[in-house]
């Protein structure tokens, strides 16, 4: 049977039942330093960016509402709390003296606090795009950065070109300004990079065939080279830059990064559970947070492919009733992916209780909009099992499991048409058709 590796469940044991909406941590690389985390118990919003003072004394973090923290040596000059914004926070920069910061929204509406001063906005423009994050080398100009890669500037900020007219294959996620202030990269979420002015090209995550999401990059000092972090809290070098991190495994992926003297203080968010009202795209919905789910909890694992067959039965004695696939869906109508298989008991009987189908560590417990009640197993070497739809849940996050272990009864929770299992057998994220790898006295025989 499959055994689950120490490592595995030790980091499996640091995913927490549940979390505050407003939930964010902080970690710092490169010989950057941490001076303290955020209270998610007091945020009442999103942690949405955060920036660094340039020595590395200290940082700010800002919610989505405006709501500004500050850690270390940063001084806390004023921020939005109380002020109802048009749109929410999405980015924030530091003067170079660090006696003050800049708040931009989405619209491109920017708040100025101490030494920070006012040069323009687009709050008063027509987007194409939303705006997605601002940066400065200097204290009398800034530049705004768009989702499709629209350059906007302001004060002494010289404009150097744009990706605003060019059709991108994701959208881009943040700007860094090179050291002499005479240009720009533009950073897209697939690890692309656009570069304007002096900023030199060495390198992209799609040119070194890296997969993920990238949400920041971190210079060198003479701008001949920088680091890409992923979300996972990868970071990789090129060019010059020897600044580097192995993934960690860590259910909240990072959304935000700033730059601290040498290195870098990483910003944690946990992602908030699905709950838009049910509808033909909640199944995907769901799969997709499950997939980000296991993929960055198990970041640091090494995938292993599972052989045929591998695992023990999710039931004691169980029937299929729909298998892995499109299909026309019982509820919508619609054809859509079926990413496991549901399974009842014999005779049209619930099959009493899910069962582990390996050994694991309890990564998860969920309630999500289709899947209903949901337990997530982590089995290491990048490999997880989903049971959903379940009535209950005799099981928490961090519970190791045995092969047979009872998670929960199966039930009719979330978008269901009746009692039964629906499992799903996923490596490294991605569902795999569950059935060739379980262990099946013979073949079974659908009950469709």
């Amino acid at each position: 049977m499959w055994i689950l590796s120490p490592v595995a469940a030790t980091l499996a044991l640091l995913v927490v039942v549940s979390t505050p909406a407003a939930a964010a941590k902080v970690e710092a690389v490169g010989g950057a330093i941490a001076y303290g985390q955020p209270d998610s118990s007091s945020l009442t919003s999103q942690v949405e960016a955060m920036v660094s003072k340039a020595d590395g004394s200290g940082y700010w973090m800002a919610t989505q509402t405006g709501t500004v923290a500050n850690f270390g040596q940063a001084l806390h000059f004023g921020d939005m709390s109380g002020t109802q914004l048009n749109q929410p926070i999405v980015g924030m920069a530091a003067t170079p003296t660090g006696n003050g910061y800049w708040l931009v929204a989405a619209d491109g509406g920017i708040f100025a606090f101490g030494d920070a001063r006012f040069f323009g906005s687009t709050g008063h423009m027509k987007l194409n795009s939303p705006i997605v994050g601002m940066a400065t080398s200097f204290d009398n100009g800034y530049w705004l950065v768009a989702a499709d890669g629209g350059v906007f500037a302001f004060g002494a900020a010289r404009f150097y070109g744009s990706m605003g007219a060019v059709t991108l294959n994701r959208p881009i996620v943040a700007m860094l300004p090179s050291d002499s202030g005479r240009g720009y990269w533009l950073l897209a979420e697939d690890g692309g990079i656009f570069t304007f002015g002096d900023a030199g090209f060495f390198g992209s995550g799609p040119g070194k065939g890296y997969g993920g999401l990238f949400v920041g990059m971190i210079p060198v000092t003479d701008g001949r080279g920088y680091s890409l972090v992923h979300s996972d809290g990868r970071i990789s070098p090129f060019g010059i830059s020897t600044l580097h991190n192995d993934p960690v495994c860590d259910p909240w992926p990072v959304t935000d990064m700033s730059i601290a003297g040498g290195g870098a203080v990483l910003l944690r968010t946990a992602k908030p559970q699905p709950n838009d009202p049910p509808s033909n795209l909640s199944a995907r919905i769901d799969g997709d947070y499950l997939s980000e789910l296991i993929v960055l909890s198990q970041s640091c694992q090494t995938a292993s492919e599972p052989v045929f067959p591998q695992f023990s039965l999710p039931l004691s004695d169980p029937v299929p009733t729909s298998l892995f696939g499109w299909r026309r869906h019982p509820i919508w109508g619609d054809i859509s992916m079926h990413n496991g298989s549901d399974f009842i008991g014999p005779n049209r009987t619930s099959g009493g209780s899910a069962l582990a189908v390996a050994n694991g560590t309890v990564l998860a417990v969920l309630d999500l909009v289709a899947y209903g009640r949901t337990v997530v197993l982590d089995h290491g070497d990048q490999v997880a099992s989903v049971y959903a739809h379940l009535g209950g849940v005799n099981v928490k996050v961090g519970d190791v499991t045995s092969v047979g272990d009872a998670l929960g009864p199966v039930g009719s929770t979330g978008l269901s048409t009746g009692v039964h299992l629906h499992f799903e057998l996923r490596l490294n994220g991605n569902a795999k058709d569950p059935i060739p790898y379980l262990n099946f006295p013979e073949p079974p025989v659908s009950a469709e």
